[in-house]
C-alpha cells in the first residue's frame, strides 16, 4: 500500500528550486568517475548492514513480481555490483550494466569475481553509452539511486531508455525535496515516462532500505 505522502495519482510534488549552484553534466561525470570527497566509497556498497539487506529485499521483491528469469537486464550505474549480485544469486543470469567509475568496477572484479565474469559491464557515462545500445537487446532497464544524479541537460536519456526497454523500466529513484545537494536532481518519474508513452503499472513507497524521498516505479513498454 502506498503511503499518504503520494497523491491519488501516485505522484510526489517536487518543489521548484534554484539549480544555479548544481553540477552540470560534465562536472557530474567527473565526480562520479572517482569521488574524492570521502563519501561514495565503492566498498561501502558491499558491506553487510540492515539497511542494505532491506534494500536488497526491496529490489528482489519487485523483480520477482515483474521480471522473468530469462529476461535480459541492463542496470544503469551498477557501482561495485551489489544489485547485480543479488539478481545473479536469485537466478537472473542475463545481466549487463553501465558504470562510469573504474574504481567501482575494479572492486566488483575483486570481491564479486563470478558476478563480474558472468555479467557484461560497460565502462563509461550513460550519456555516451545509451545511444549505442541496440533497441532489441534488453527486456528490462533499471536503476537505483543513479538517475537522481543526472542534471537536466542529460534528461534526453530518458527517451532513449523508453525506446530501448522491450518490456519494463524499473526505477528506484529520489523524487522529493529532501534530496538537497549539488549532485541531486529529484524529479517525478511517473510524469517523465508517461510523457514518453510508458505507463506506470506498479509503485512502491516507502521503499525499505532507501530514504523516504525515494519511490520505486515500474513502467511497461507499449507495443509499437
Amino acid at each position: 500500500m502506498v503511503a499518504e505522502r503520494l497523491s491519488a495519482e501516485g505522484e510526489r510534488k517536487v518543489p521548484e528550486r534554484d539549480t544555479a549552484a548544481k553540477l552540470n553534466a560534465s562536472q557530474a561525470q567527473e565526480y562520479w568517475k572517482q569521488p574524492d570527497d570521502g563519501v561514495n566509497n565503492p566498498l561501502e556498497y558491499l558491506v553487510d548492514s540492515e539497511r542494505l539487506r532491506a534494500r536488497n529485499a526491496s529490489l528482489l521483491s519487485v523483480f520477482e513480481k515483474h521480471v522473468d528469469r530469462s529476461d535480459s537486464i541492463l542496470e544503469i550505474g551498477c557501482n561495485a555490483g551489489r544489485n547485480l549480485h543479488q539478481l545473479w544469486a536469485a537466478g537472473y543470469k542475463r545481466l549487463s550494466a553501465v558504470e562510469i567509475s573504474e574504481p567501482a568496477v575494479n572492486v566488483m572484479r575483486r570481491y564479486l569475481p563470478t558476478v563480474y565474469k558472468d555479467s557484461n559491464i560497460t565502462l563509461g557515462a550513460i550519456e555516451d553509452i545509451i545511444k549505442t545500445v541496440p533497441k532489441t537487446r534488453y527486456d528490462v532497464i533499471f536503476s537505483m539511486a543513479v538517475l537522481i544524479h543526472l542534471p537536466p541537460e542529460s534528461e534526453w536519456i530518458f527517451k532513449e531508455i523508453a525506446r530501448k526497454a522491450k518490456k519494463k523500466i524499473i526505477l528506484f529513484e529520489g523524487e522529493g525535496g529532501e534530496d538537497e545537494s549539488v549532485r541531486h536532481f529529484p524529479r517525478n518519474y511517473k510524469r517523465v515516462f508517461q510523457r514518453l508513452k510508458r505507463p506506470q503499472i506498479d509503485q512502491m513507497w516507502p521503499v525499505p532500505g532507501l530514504p523516504k524521498s525515494y519511490v520505486c516505479r515500474v513502467f511497461e513498454a507499449m507495443p509499437e
